[in-house]
């Protein structure tokens, strides 16, 4: 934990000193439902980025182990009260199965993307237009798409048996300022 937040804040320091877009991280610790609002500013667009919960095995393309259908379930509690406008996982079982419970509760349908291009998935789907959106992926693809929308090379990828990030990347004014919370469910 202490390593952790160290990183976090040589990361914040180095996002200081970034050109041209100003990007803060804030770890904010243990994701709280009554609290979760506070994180999603209004005049935002708003990009709840998960990775998928624990699966089953370490097969190809595995389903959410029952302590991973603890968590998205988790998940949609924490975000009950959130208006989400659209929901986008990768076409794996453990992203989709991690959103299907905020999907059912919301009534929305998936948007599926290509993990292996996100770059244009982050160019011709993602709307930066103050919508709120959850995405799900994977431990290596989270990163990439976090660098992606801030358009700096910040995150590295998550080590494999770690399933309880969410960042919440708010967006303003076409990137000219993002602020990211980090934290764990």
């Amino acid at each position: 934990m202490k390593n952790r937040l160290f990183i976090l804040l040589l990361l914040g320091f180095t996002l200081l000193n970034a050109q041209n877009v100003k990007i803060d991280t804030v770890f904010v610790g243990k994701a709280n439902a009554k609290e979760i609002k506070n994180y999603l500013k209004n005049r935002a667009t708003v990009f709840i980025v998960v990775r998928h919960g624990e699966k089953e095995d370490n097969s190809k393309n595995p389903h959410l182990s029952e302590e991973g259908k603890k968590r998205a379930k988790n998940l949609a509690v924490l975000l009950k009260s959130v208006k989400i406008d659209e929901i986008y996982s990768s076409d794996f079982f453990r992203t989709k199965e991690t959103l299907e419970p905020l999907a059912v509760d919301k009534k929305l349908k998936f948007k599926i993307y290509n993990p292996s291009k996100i770059p244009d998935f982050v160019k011709n789907d993602l709307i930066f237009n103050q919508s709120r959106n959850v995405i799900s992926g994977h431990s290596n693809t989270n990163p990439v798409l976090l660098n992606e929308i801030c358009k700096k090379s910040i995150y590295k990828d998550i080590p494999d048996n770690q399933f309880n990030d969410i960042f919440i990347v708010n967006v303003f004014k076409n990137r000219e300022k993002i602020i990211i919370y980090h934290l764990l469910y």
